[in-house]
């Protein structure tokens, strides 16, 4: 019995350990990637502003989620395209600018820390605004081909109380207590 146990534990641990040895080594990431991951970027940023929400669609994942500030989670390709859409033409964002201050991974998995600053409307609806603020990406390679899976963006600006709606009956805002 004991040379019988001794004889499946041999057996288990070999093919235990040729089960390891065949699989396929995990590739390392590396400067090709950082590079890959910088064009990114620069494809978000240049589709951001030129409104391209095709584009837009195009660098995320099928399950990326989005996590803007003062908002719930978004998820999934086309309620994030929705998000920016709703960007461009409610808050009339432009110009964005991003800064990368780290792109690190393991794998196929990244992340990207970083600045942004962009133009919106002013409280008014009119003229000019800015914001800035910090942004967090976790990116994820599918077929050689890098894609957003995460995004987390906060603003380093308090944010703006809105006006209060119209009274329903005069359409004039409500008098202050």
């Amino acid at each position: 019995m004991r040379v019988f146990t001794v004889r499946m534990l041999t057996l288990v641990a070999v093919v235990g350990l040729t089960a390891c040895a065949t699989q396929a080594p995990t590739q390392e990431f590396g400067k090709e990637d950082v590079a890959q991951i910088r064009q990114l970027l620069g494809e978000f940023v240049a589709g951001y502003n030129a409104r391209d929400v095709a584009k837009m669609g195009t660098l995320f994942s099928a399950n990326c989620a989005l996590m803007p500030p003062n908002r719930s989670t978004l998820r999934g390709v086309d309620v994030v395209k929705g998000y920016f859409e709703g960007r461009w033409k409610d808050d009339g964002a432009t110009n964005l600018a991003v800064e990368p201050l780290t792109i690190e991974g393991h794998g196929p998995l990244g992340f990207v820390t970083g600045t942004f600053s962009l133009e919106l409307k002013g409280p008014d609806g009119t003229g000019t605004g800015r914001d800035r603020g910090k942004v967090m990406w976790i990116v994820h390679k599918y077929s050689e081909q890098w894609k957003f899976e995460w995004q987390m963006m906060s603003s380093d600006l308090p944010p703006t109380v809105p006006a209060a709606p119209p009274d329903a009956k005069s359409g004039a805002a409500p008098a202050k207590k």
